[in-house]
């Protein structure tokens, strides 16, 4: 993650469904921390894989991690995440904007890293996506 969305894994969830992973999340740069934990919903080995929030910062969190193929050589890692904030009609929709782009670049930095960790010099053999509801 970019140094100022750094996300500390406390506790990781083995990649199986009903595991649970407790994460601490930084709001307003570094000195306000949200505990957040996430349950592993939908695993399919090497396909996707789905993580619901039990308890953190949203109303509502659904993440879908999908892996699909693009080639002989490459895959498309796609992420959709389904949100709601807490407060409110006018609360999400007056904050959701400013949510969308950290998400947007928290995600978008996570691909530029497994393109440079799998993409072995050649980006377009892996590429990521995200769609955020």
């Amino acid at each position: 993650m970019p140094k100022e969305d750094s996300i500390d894994i406390v506790s990781p969830a083995q990649l199986s469904e009903g595991n649970q992973a407790h994460l601490r999340i930084p709001l307003l740069g570094c000195c306000l921390y949200v505990d957040w934990t996430a349950k592993l919903e939908r695993v399919k080995p090497g396909k996707e894989f789905s993580d619901r929030q039990i308890s953190g910062p949203f109303k509502i969190w659904k993440h879908r991690h999908l892996f699909l193929q693009a080639s002989s050589h490459g895959c498309l890692m796609r992420d959709e995440i389904e949100f709601l904030l807490p407060g409110g009609k006018l609360i999400h929709a007056t904050l959701s904007p400013f949510v969308v782009n950290k998400l947007r670049h928290v995600f978008q930095y996570r691909h530029q890293i497994l393109i440079q960790e799998f993409g072995q010099g050649q980006p377009e053999l892996f590429n990521g996506s995200l769609k955020i509801n």
